[in-house]
């Protein structure tokens, strides 16, 4: 989630044990489209993709945590409001996003349609879940904790470099530490302005910033993304890089820490020492697989899921 919002660390492709599945549509009648791989396992593992304009079947990061995570378990991915999977995969900001994700897309919709999808799914006589989890890094993360308040049956979640309560405040601390000293102020001012009028503006309007429209940036600016881990029985892992430039490693800790000091002894903290918001150390390996196998550990020992084979 750096200044360009274009951080997606947990994007998803594989296509072992993938079937047909029922459409379901939204009240609008637009279809949310949806995957399910492995359909046939006890287990639910369901993974909400980053911040990009990108469909979640074209990238085999997914395979690693999956794979990392739980790998007997059955995959969940939902693609956000207007993509699927022709939309052909690109790195960094794209001239060619769907309109309808443009005008759509947001967390609040990304959480209703993985509502939708999850009551249909676990209701269904087709399937025999008897654990769910959720996880998600950077948005994806915020998304799962959103979605995760909202599901009773729930076993555990991990969310992994989702950041601070305020999503003005990371995007402010990314510009920080990207944007060169001698422009920082004017690119502060700039940022604060126009967060200032989508904040005040009721009225939606055509625009576009970092890929995303005015319905992405009136939904996450006024949200507090830290709120879901109130209403969050089962037990929640938050995973965040001690040295995130995309979102503020300092805050992120002080209001975790501070949420789990009124009570909350569901919730455990894990900073990552030396990380970026990609995983990568000071030398620029990736540490990812080491921060999955951290995490999967700690799902093992959740007495609710069975250590796999």
């Amino acid at each position: 989630m750096t200044h360009k919002l274009i951080l997606a660390v947990f994007l998803l492709l594989p296509h072992t044990g993938l079937t047909a599945e029922p459409e379901i549509t939204r009240d609008d009648g637009s279809a949310v489209e949806y995957y399910l791989d492995n359909p046939d396992s006890d287990s639910l593992l369901v993974v909400f993709h980053g911040s990009d304009c990108n469909s979640v079947r074209h990238s085999n990061s997914i395979k690693q945590i999956w794979q990392t995570l739980q790998h007997d378990a059955a995959l969940l991915t939902i693609e956000k409001y207007g993509i699927d999977e022709s939309l052909a995969h690109k790195t960094g900001e794209r001239d060619d996003c769907p309109a309808d994700y443009l005008q759509h897309n947001s967390i609040t919709q990304r959480v209703a349609d993985a509502e939708l999808v999850l009551q249909k799914i676990m209701k269904s006589d087709k399937y025999d879940f008897q654990n769910l989890v959720m996880t998600g890094g950077s948005e994806g993360g915020s998304v799962a904790l959103a979605v995760a308040a909202k599901i009773p049956k729930l076993d555990a979640v991990i969310a992994i470099n989702a950041g601070s309560a305020s999503f003005q405040h990371d995007v402010e601390y990314s510009i920080g530490k990207t944007v060169p000293a001698e422009q920082l102020p004017d690119v502060l001012a700039g940022f604060r302005g126009f967060a200032e009028q989508i904040k005040t503006t009721d009225e939606p309007f055509a625009m576009t910033m970092s890929g995303h429209g005015y319905s992405f940036w009136k939904d996450a600016l006024g949200r507090n993304l830290h709120a879901p881990l109130n209403h969050i029985s089962a037990p929640v892992l938050i995973m965040q890089s001690a040295n995130d430039e995309s979102v503020d490693p300092v805050n992120t800790e002080h209001e975790i820490k501070t949420i789990i000091a009124t009570g909350a002894s569901n919730i455990e903290l894990r900073m990552l020492p030396g990380l970026n918001h990609g995983f990568r150390d000071s030398a620029g390996d990736s540490q990812l697989e080491a921060v999955l196998e951290e995490a999967a550990q700690w799902l093992t020992n959740q007495p609710q899921i069975a250590p796999l084979p």
